[in-house]
């Protein structure tokens, strides 16, 4: 076990690359966030560097229990959501409180030893080798049964600025750390698409669960694809709200490892190569289909495979933030949703990107007038919400569109 100034000589070794990292981001074309996040981590480095000196000096006389390995380290009671300078997005939601020990539960679960997904690593890492907090969020509707209202228990890592020392440290100077953080948006969608599930289960009973109503549920029965999915609430309110499937598609295994963690922590059933369930306890409710099986795969929206599977329902948030995304975001409306009925709902801070946003339902109108489809686009008056979570209140627009 080495002494805390050993460990701060290490850190200081590891972590030299930042500086290197930001000259290079300046140069190329990684963007301003990526740059600025860079330079903050190299700014991080420094402080290392300098506080490395004054712990050499007193390593002497320092007793070996003063040091303790980060791997046993308990998490703390409290965090304050961080903010990563030259975010794109603004600041995060505050982080409630995290439930205690939630690395411990992490590391406890099945999910490690039975899903393929928690094979694949970032730079030979798994999410449980990052300090891992779980936070509550309300989704504003109540429980039919319990007759509480809905809390989704999502899994996070406790810092973000951890998550981009370790990308940095790595050499992944295109990897988004953003995942990391709860969002605002994020939470607007999951409480939407609780609401839309409420609604789903107003018009089932008063019609008996007709045929139609079964069809035109936007949530309840129905097979979901969380987009760039994150640490998930989207996708883990549609499962705790009724959907029947829900796989969570990103590019970072660590985000999707979350969401599943998040799953099992929800009593959700998550699917293992689709030979049942490695763990959750179903979630209740429903036929015998809609068991609210839970899935995740990594997912590049720049290299869609020619097999691609269609959803009924496409969840996404924060995924129009920067120019470039309009395009393949907009190809993936076709690609995504399954004709006669599928459904997107979207949720973007309004005032963030506008001109992403006109250009996305552009360019999705534009490929459905190419491509046939486009006059069976049926698009609703985008909503504003508000989400005021743990002190800060910000403005999120939902959009909800439907492809017949």
């Amino acid at each position: 076990m080495s002494t805390r100034a050993e460990r701060a000589l290490d850190a200081s070794t590891m972590l030299a690359a930042p500086a290197r990292a930001a000259a290079t981001l300046a140069g190329g074309a990684r963007g301003a966030a990526r740059r600025r996040a860079a330079a903050a981590a190299a700014a991080r480095v420094a402080v290392v560097r300098a506080t490395s000196s004054s712990s050499s000096s007193s390593s002497s006389s320092s007793s070996s229990s003063s040091s303790s390995s980060v791997s046993d380290a308990a998490p703390p009671e409290t965090t304050v959501a961080p903010s990563t300078p030259g975010d794109p997005r603004g600041p995060p939601a505050a982080a409630p409180a995290p439930t205690p020990r939630a690395h411990a539960v992490a590391r406890d679960s099945p999910l490690f030893a039975s899903h393929p997904l928690f094979a694949s690593t970032t730079g030979g890492r798994v999410v449980a080798d990052l300090a891992l907090v779980v936070d509550e969020i309300p989704l504003g509707v109540v429980d039919p049964v319990s007759r509480v209202e809905r809390v989704a228990k999502i899994v996070r890592p406790a810092s973000e600025d951890e998550v981009l020392d370790m990308y940095v440290e790595l050499g992944l100077l295109d990897r988004d750390p953003y995942w990391a953080a709860l969002w605002p948006s994020s939470i607007a969608l999951a409480r939407g698409v609780a609401a839309a599930a409420e609604r789903d289960a107003r018009c089932l009973r008063a019609t008996r669960g007709s045929a139609s109503a079964r069809a035109a549920a936007a949530v309840a029965g129905k097979d979901a694809c969380d987009l760039g999915s994150g640490l998930g609430l989207a996708g883990i309110a549609a499962a705790m709200c009724g959907a029947r499937e829900v796989v969570f598609y990103d590019r970072e295994p660590l985000a999707l490892q979350c969401c599943l963690l998040s799953a099992e922590l929800n009593g959700l059933d998550v699917s293992v190569s689709g030979r049942g369930t490695a763990s959750g306890g179903g979630g209740g409710g429903g036929d015998e289909k809609s068991t609210r099986l839970c899935d995740a795969e990594t997912f590049d929206w720049n290299a869609v495979p020619a097999d691609q599977r269609t959803f009924d329902l496409v969840l996404a948030c924060d995924v129009l933030y920067e120019p470039g995304m309009a395009a393949p975001v907009a190809s993936l409306v076709p690609t995504l949703t399954r004709r006669g009925g599928g459904r997107w709902l979207l949720a973007d801070p309004p005032n963030r990107a506008p001109r992403n946003r006109e250009k996305f339902l552009e360019l999705v109108y534009e490929n459905g007038k190419r491509d046939g489809w486009g006059g069976n686009c049926e698009t609703s008056e985008p909503r504003r919400e508000i989400v005021t979570h743990r002190g800060s209140t910000d403005e999120v627009l939902l959009m909800d569109f439907i492809i017949k």
